[in-house]
């Protein structure tokens, strides 16, 4: 695993990340791996001064450590796929994190699919769609008003991504909108989705999803 952000280094304080490569790497995979890298840094350069440029009340959101961003990565060509373990930006920088990301992703893995574990935010949802299209869920897991629960296998037979989406948006209409909810939670805070199925509206406390690179 190679932590970029070192705190020794000290070059990115604002920045919190990991990335993992397994499996047997080719000689052009130790190459191309060193390229992204490169590219990565130059990500987090401008993710540093995007904080730095931030008023002093900004970046107190980001709490003690001054953390306004967090990338875990795990990367393995033999099985070409990408685990985005987590993408988080705490503070309000005119920065895309998400966009910038992916756009470094498909140029040096095109043939890989992103898989997110546990997909908890929202907004990061519709990125996800809208840049990539509408992933493959493999497993949902659900809070109701009395109990959690998983689906997966046969059990996710009724619940989309597409109709999540809907179902969330049509819970934060009804609440006054999603910009109100933004406004009350402020920036670094992620919105809950949620699913209306026969056991009425349940809180999707994360669901896994998986979708190819290239599309």
């Amino acid at each position: 695993m190679l932590d970029l952000t070192d705190g020794s280094i000290g070059k990115w304080p604002s920045v919190h990340a990991s990335l993992e490569f397994s499996g047997v790497l080719t000689p052009e995979d130790l190459a191309r791996r060193g390229r992204f890298c490169r590219e990565l840094c130059r990500l987090f350069d401008c993710l540093q001064e995007g904080f730095d440029r931030l008023e002093v009340a900004e970046k107190a959101r980001c709490g003690l450590d001054g953390v306004a961003a967090e990338v875990f990565l795990q990367i393995d060509l033999e099985k070409r796929k990408i685990v985005l373990d987590k993408l988080f930006k705490y503070a309000d920088m005119d920065f895309h994190l998400f966009t910038q990301l992916l756009e470094i992703l498909q140029r040096h893995f095109p043939k890989c699919d992103l898989a997110v574990p546990a997909l908890q935010g929202y907004e990061l949802a519709r990125e996800i769609r809208r840049f990539l299209g509408v992933p493959e869920v493999e497993c949902i897991y659900l809070k109701g008003d009395t109990e959690e629960r998983m689906l997966m296998g046969d059990a996710l037979r009724g619940a989309s991504f597409e109709g999540i989406l809907e179902d969330t948006q049509k819970h934060y209409e009804e609440r006054g909108g999603v910009e109100k909810k933004r406004q009350e939670l402020g920036p670094g805070r992620e919105f809950s989705m949620y699913w209306r199925g026969k056991e009425g509206e349940e809180e999707v406390l994360w669901m896994q999803v998986r979708i190819a690179l290239s599309r």
